[in-house]
């Protein structure tokens, strides 16, 4: 299998999200998160870039002892960027230290990895595992209320003016009490979306009302996604624009979704044992 260099990867990384040119590219971006939350961002859009039909990935020695399967022989690999770690003596990273210095600093740096998709393998079958929520009732929406609380949001019910779904005020949630289950859910996540991206952390961050918006609704149309919910988001992602510096995004998308999909699903796993 021939290596790929870490600037290799980044470049291919870069032209990729320049390359998204409408709001459908960027949806489809999203679908590529929602199916593999647990990576980050950039490592979603190099798997999507060498395998757009992955929906399951794993490294090679993983799929023997995690999954009985083996790579078939001759495929290739999917690269991606994991992280080492490494320590050197202070004086070695600072040349005005001396070099007695024995004590030690820790430094991350990235390199290639390779993971294979579940069509790249043969073996055991997988098993079957239901995200859907069954008639998208409160199973979802319980569970995002809770994870909102734990941030330290209020959420409250409120029958709201047609057109308006719900708001955000900076630690309280207003969610239309008229809305369906379903709606409820995702007006739930994009409202937390706001709360976390742009009532915290980074409020000071100058975007635009418009990106604003996409990204809390990018935040949602992932979650509802990787459950199996089907929500309408194109009004709010084709707020797009190509003059934006996408790459700004990705990252707060990325990691809020998947706090949100790891919260829920630990929920339900809790519950499981429970019962």
């Amino acid at each position: 299998m021939a290596k790929v260099k870490t600037a290799e990867l980044l470049k291919e990384l870069d032209e990729r999200i320049d390359k998204v040119q409408s709001s459908e590219e960027f949806k489809e971006m999203l679908e590529f998160f929602s199916k593999f939350h647990n990576y980050s961002y950039h490592n979603s859009i190099l798997m999507m870039i060498q395998n757009p039909e992955a929906t399951l990935v794993a490294g090679y020695r993983q799929w023997q002892k995690k999954f009985s399967r083996h790579v078939k022989k001759g495929e290739k690999g999917i690269a991606i960027l994991a992280p080492f770690t490494y320590k050197k003596k202070k004086s070695d990273v600072d040349s005005n230290l001396n070099s007695d210095d024995e004590k030690e600093v820790t430094k991350t740096y990235f390199r290639p990895v390779y993971v294979f998709d579940v069509s790249q393998t043969e073996g055991e079958p997988l098993p079957q595992i239901d995200l859907s929520v069954e008639n998208t009732n409160s199973a979802l929406f319980e569970p995002l209320k809770s994870y909102a609380v734990s941030k330290g949001i209020m959420v409250k019910f409120k029958s709201l003016r047609e057109g308006l779904d719900g708001y955000s005020e900076g630690g309280q949630i207003i969610v239309n009490t008229n809305a369906n289950p379903t709606e409820k859910a995702s007006i739930l996540v994009h409202e937390t979306a706001h709360e976390l991206l742009h009532f915290s952390g980074e409020k000071d961050l100058k975007l635009t009302k418009e990106i604003l918006e996409m990204e809390a609704e990018a935040v949602a149309f992932v979650v509802m996604n990787y459950f199996g919910v089907e929500i309408k988001s194109d009004k709010y992602l084709a707020l797009y624009k190509k003059s934006y510096d996408l790459m700004q995004s990705l990252k707060r998308i990325s990691d809020v979704s998947s706090a949100m999909i790891d919260y829920v699903l630990e929920s339900e796993s809790k519950l499981q044992k429970i019962s």
